[in-house]
């Protein structure tokens, strides 16, 4: 074939003898033709911008990016591939947090660090990564300014990093504690609103308050589940707080006074249970029982109010009202088994209100052995201080000693 192009009406080239406009012209002209420009991507210049974000010394601008979709984050909700699986997350963090509340003087900026590299280590899998990264270029298509593309591009760029390199660990990985931020807020909010229903469940309401929680609990069967878990933790934080050193009594004064009169003689056998399996079970139970009558619904209701009231306390700091509510709710769920922990292992006895008072357990404390007159002055001193209900406790106490008088002198007070 000729390498001159042919006219459009001479025959054509290729010898079929037909004229070259209706063989082969369409054909050449397909092929001079340049090819067409390759379609991009609509985020194409937005990822662009995002490589030069991560890439620029100025590490305010791709903080503020961050920043940005932490918000986007929270505004879209709980969607799927935007958090951690929900019911993986909230065991992880319930376990992390009863183990970090045991831990005395915990610093809280340490304790935060190291719960979030424990879940991002645990649940930060490339698995999530890559699809994180899928559902963040997703929405960064649909983006309604720059601002949120480019927020969302950096997500989808750093989600993806794992796949690309090989080598960044999930807790190096901010775009996962982006995603731990926003998920553990939305925990502590929706906590924070079960402990309140808990609190509500578990104070004095009528009949129909209790019967709509009741419904409210058996329409949401992973509600009991998770006020379950969060008394759990309420109650490892309150055992916590009482081994602190520092800790204040959960007691007043007679309220400590009564259970060491009530308890003395099962405390003493715990001291020196017997050898066999069947005696020690018994001196156990022995205990158990003594306390549950103890705490009898007069004692529980006065100590229970009383704690909420320091709770409410403006004069005290927010980490102390915390811990006085913590300690009200606890109690008032697991009477026995909270004030058996106090007694056990509280590290500072309960204080009196006044001077006098002071003076006066001082003086109860000295002596070898109690009764029912070695009380009186006490009892006495309360009536004339205007405690009334205070007053009634040690009178109960006296007449449990009437019965059961106690000697100190032989070992130490429990």
């Amino acid at each position: 074939m000729s390498s001159t192009k042919p006219g459009r009406n001479d025959p054509c080239p290729c010898g079929s003898g037909k004229k070259y406009k209706a063989c082969h012209a369409a054909e050449d002209r397909a092929k001079a033709a340049p090819p067409p420009p390759a379609a991009s991507s609509p985020l194409s210049d937005d990822l662009q911008g995002a490589l030069a974000l991560l890439a620029d010394p100025d590490v305010s601008k791709l903080s503020a990016a961050l920043e940005r979709l932490g918000a986007l984050l929270a505004d879209a909700g709980p969607v799927a591939g935007l958090r951690f699986e929900a019911k993986d997350f909230d065991a992880h963090v319930g376990q992390e947090l009863a183990r970090l509340a045991e831990r005395a003087n915990q610093d809280a900026a340490a304790a935060r660090h190291e719960l979030s590299v424990g879940t991002l280590r645990a649940l930060g899998t490339r698995a999530f990564q890559e699809k994180l990264g899928a559902v963040l270029l997703t929405r960064a298509a649909r983006a309604s300014t720059p601002e949120e593309r480019q927020a969302l591009s950096v997500g989808a760029l750093l989600a993806t990093a794992a796949k690309k390199t090989g080598r960044v660990r999930p807790e190096n990985n901010p775009v996962l504690d982006v995603v731990f931020d926003v998920q553990f807020r939305e925990w502590c909010v929706r906590h924070a609103e079960l402990a309140r229903k808990y609190e509500a469940l578990a104070g004095a309401m009528d009949d129909s308050h209790v019967e709509a929680l009741v419904e409210q609990v058996q329409a949401d069967p992973a509600l009991s589940e998770r006020i379950a878990r969060e008394a759990k933790e309420r109650s490892a934080r309150v055992e916590a707080r009482l081994r602190e050193p520092t800790s204040p009594s959960v007691f007043a004064p007679e309220e400590e006074l009564w259970l060491t009169c009530v308890l003395w003689e099962p405390l003493r056998a715990m001291k020196s249970p017997p050898t066999n399996p069947e005696g020690r079970r018994e001196v156990v139970a022995a205990l158990l029982r003594a306390v549950k009558g103890a705490v009898d619904e007069d004692f529980l209701q006065h100590l229970v109010d009383r704690l909420h009231a320091e709770a409410k306390n403006p004069a005290a700091d927010e980490a102390t009202r915390a811990a006085f509510s913590d300690a009200a709710i606890a109690f008032e769920a697991e009477p026995a088994r909270m004030v058996l922990a106090a007694l056990l292992t509280a590290r500072q006895e309960a204080r009196g209100r006044t001077a006098e008072e002071l003076v006066a357990l001082a003086d109860l404390k000295a002596l070898p052995a109690w009764t029912v007159e070695s009380l009186e002055p006490y009892r006495a001193l309360l009536e004339t201080q205007g405690r009334a209900a205070a007053a009634d406790r040690v009178r109960r106490a006296q007449e449990w000693l009437r019965a059961h008088p106690i000697r100190l002198d032989d070992s130490a007070t429990p």
